[in-house]
């Protein structure tokens, strides 16, 4: 529990590190990371439960601090997460620093495809499907007060 309560504590202070310091000393094409680099070490030695609700919390952190749209990083974090659990399970994942930079550079590369297509994603076949039952289920709720409330006429 107080290792719980300590990376909790470090996803908030790196939340905060990220959106304030170094997005004023970098410039954003050369922005780090950090939060990806917290979500990578908790995938690879943290237990599944633990480590999915705090790297949850750290998805909904970015994604309050960076005011886009709620949720996006917690399911890119997410993916991320379980694809590392799911990974390791077929792979070593080693503890060595080439590894690990090598991992990073990957996972980064595989946020940075998930952040370009999932909005658009999202946006367009959820809406799109969504529409007609949605439109369908507004015209029966709505419906003029005059076929409410008169009675019919003979």
């Amino acid at each position: 529990m107080i290792r719980f309560s300590i990376f909790l504590l470090i996803a908030f202070l790196s939340g905060i590190l990220q959106s304030t310091l170094v997005s004023l000393i970098f410039p954003s094409f050369l922005k780090p990371d950090i939060m990806i680099v917290l979500v990578i070490f908790l995938g690879t030695s943290f237990p599944l439960l633990p480590g999915a609700s705090l790297v949850f919390f750290c998805g909904l952190l970015y994604d309050t601090f960076s005011g886009g749209v709620l949720g996006l990083f917690a399911f890119v974090y997410l993916f991320i997460y379980f694809s590392l659990k799911l990974l390791a399970k077929f792979l070593i994942l080693g503890e060595t620093p080439p590894f690990r930079i090598i991992l990073v550079a990957v996972v980064m590369i595989l946020q940075g495809l998930l952040l370009i297509f999932l909005p658009p994603a999202m946006s367009i076949g959820t809406l799109s499907h969504l529409s007609w039952p949605l439109f369908q289920l507004f015209r029966r709720l709505d419906l003029p007060p005059e076929e409410e409330s008169s009675p019919s006429v003979s």
